[in-house]
């Protein structure tokens, strides 16, 4: 009985110390830096077409603070259309005119690895992204040739210790490497289909993406705030509540 007893004590410390490590794992917003907090801001400041005064978020301490500063900031009429639904259009009628493709063809779940042969995908992407009038930014380079970038670079700083001229002769060439391969010789695609890329506009485009300028959908703000901050810092969504504390809060 008693050797029952230790057997399930021992599953149950087990149990929890495996829940204190998942929890302990989990990315949230005191995980991060304020310079990582408002490079995202930035991001939605271009978004929603605003520009904020330095001190705007002076008094910020959560996440409910800083969605409020810029929901009350966003301006224009307000419309009750759905702009996924205007950006899937819009998407979906650029990819016809450019890769001649019947655009009935086209749905949400389309895989643009078959809209885009990797042989020419750059200059399609191109091509699109010329009819959108809209920065794509969708293509990478392979994960090998990133990583073996990275490494160059993180090899090149730690050399400062060494010999600083090595380590300045390093890192310029490894970033001019980088900036080549980005430049020229990206071809992975980072967005799988459809629907991924008209989301991704829809966070980063939202002022351009809507069909009538000067509108926007109110209710539709604090999603693309919450959806942005999820998706750039990959932070589960359950973690980005009002109360939510950023690092300099806490």
């Amino acid at each position: 009985m008693a050797e029952t007893i230790n057997k399930n004590t021992s599953s149950q410390q087990a149990v929890l110390q495996y829940k204190m490590t998942v929890l302990n794992s989990i990315t949230k917003l005191d995980n991060y830096e304020d310079e990582d907090i408002f490079d995202i801001v930035i991001k939605l400041e271009a978004s929603f077409g605003l520009k904020f005064e330095k001190d705007a978020f002076y008094n910020v301490k959560t996440f409910g603070n800083l969605c409020d500063v810029i929901t009350n900031k966003v301006e224009g009429a307000n419309s009750n259309d759905c702009t996924t639904q205007q950006a899937f259009y819009k998407v979906r009628n650029a990819i016809a005119a450019t890769q001649l493709i019947n655009k009935n063809a086209i749905n949400t779940d389309t895989e643009l690895k078959d809209i885009f042969p990797r042989d020419n995908r750059r200059q399609k992407i191109k091509q699109l992204q010329a009819e959108l009038g809209l920065p794509l930014n969708i293509l990478h380079i392979k994960s090998w040739l990133g990583w073996t970038i990275f490494i160059g670079i993180v090899a090149s700083l730690i050399t400062f210790f060494i010999k600083w001229q090595l380590a300045i002769s390093g890192l310029l060439f490894f970033i001019s490497v980088g900036w080549t391969a980005n430049k020229f010789f990206a071809k992975e695609l980072d967005t799988k289909t459809v629907r991924l890329l008209t989301e991704k506009l829809v966070r980063e485009d939202y002022v351009a993406v809507r069909r009538t300028k000067g509108t926007i959908n109110r209710q539709e703000i604090l999603k693309i705030i919450i959806d942005t901050f999820s998706n750039d810092l990959d932070i589960d969504k359950a973690y980005l509540t009002r109360n939510d504390k950023f690092s300099w809060a806490t």
